[in-house]
């Protein structure tokens, strides 16, 4: 199913990965139940046989081991619960779990307010200078696809 994907992982110089250090089931359903809500398809086939990468300036947040949750920036529901905490995020983004944090004027997430038919939510660009959302891909796969060509 992420055939092309995959692919384009083994032969780009603009992701980089830890080979072995995919996520855990056990933590996914974990992660899971604490959002309330299945994760889609495609980021949780990432996770599973990739589970972290570094692309450019920012890191794809990813599950971390639960014993590491608490302190590492590169997990998902770290930077989720960061934002949780904050009354103006949650009454503006309700809806927003932030996937892709550069160290740029822009960012990315799911926006869990929309499923499609195999359950993938879209990912969102937010450019922060002119205060922007607009649609960046349909699924995870895409997404990242899209960014290993726009940085390679």
């Amino acid at each position: 199913m992420y055939e092309s994907l995959a692919e384009k992982l083994k032969t780009t110089s603009a992701l980089k990965w830890f080979p072995g250090h995919g996520a855990e089931e056990s933590w996914i359903a974990e992660a899971e139940e604490e959002l309330g809500f299945c994760l889609p398809p495609s980021y949780r086939w990432w996770l599973v046989h990739y589970g972290n990468a570094r692309l450019g300036d920012g890191n794809i947040l990813a599950i971390a081991a639960p014993e590491h949750r608490e302190y590492y920036d590169g997990d998902l529901l770290y930077i989720h619960r960061l934002n949780k905490a904050e009354e103006w995020w949650v009454g503006r983004f309700p809806h927003r779990l932030d996937l892709f944090v550069p160290d740029s004027d822009e960012l990315y997430f799911f926006d869990t307010s929309t499923r499609d038919k195999q359950g993938e939510f879209p990912i969102m660009c937010y450019d922060l200078m002119n205060d922007l959302i607009d649609k960046y891909a349909s699924t995870f796969a895409e997404f990242l696809e899209r960014l290993i060509d726009e940085r390679s």
